[in-house]
């Protein structure tokens, strides 16, 4: 009789098994892969992905770790698959960071010094959030101009209109987010 608390609840399996499926596959890693990484057998990861079977959480966590996501991420309440990872990098140009199907229009924006533009954005569905992660960004609404640093962020309700500008010397990279055009609508 094993002594490791199992997981359990309502359908627990069937929604932990495709989202191991779908970050395993995401990642590129096969069956065995996986189960020589987490230290269990292919049978038993293919058993998990087919949600036939419930793993202890000691043996989740190696999961887990093996396909280089949390705990937390993997038992999440929802079921969505509406998740996207990845890295704020230095690429030049507007990177789409929103998973397929997802509420929100995530996007990082690099522009380079002295440049100028419109939000990378559809603009009208809702507020939109912007972060400055790197370099300086001056923006532009209806009620003024706001001048943002590394950290800073900007939270605009409901704008009409949004600009920016990238002053100084250096190229700045931000998070813009905002809601997910509105079907139908046309910016």
């Amino acid at each position: 009789m094993s002594t490791t608390p199992q997981l359990d609840g309502p359908g627990l399996g069937a929604m932990l098994g495709p989202r191991l499926r779908e970050r395993r596959t995401a990642l590129g890693k096969t069956l065995a892969e996986t189960a020589a990484q987490a230290d269990v057998s292919r049978g038993y990861i293919s058993a998990i992905e087919k949600g036939t079977s419930i793993p202890s959480l000691p043996v989740l966590a190696r999961i887990a770790h093996a396909l280089d996501v949390s705990l937390a991420e993997m038992l999440r309440s929802s079921n969505s698959a509406l998740l996207a990872r990845g890295h704020i990098t230095d690429a030049a140009g507007v990177e789409d960071l929103a998973a397929r199907g997802s509420e929100l229009q995530i996007f990082r924006h690099y522009a380079e010094p002295g440049k100028s533009g419109h939000a990378p954005l559809s603009v009208g569905s809702g507020d939109v959030f912007i972060y400055v992660h790197r370099g300086r960004l001056e923006v532009t609404l209806e009620d003024g101009v706001f001048e943002l640093g590394p950290g800073d962020a900007l939270h605009c309700d409901r704008p009409r209109t949004v600009k920016w500008r990238a002053p100084g010397r250096t190229a700045s990279i931000a998070l813009w987010v905002g809601a997910a055009k509105a079907p139908g609508r046309s910016n």
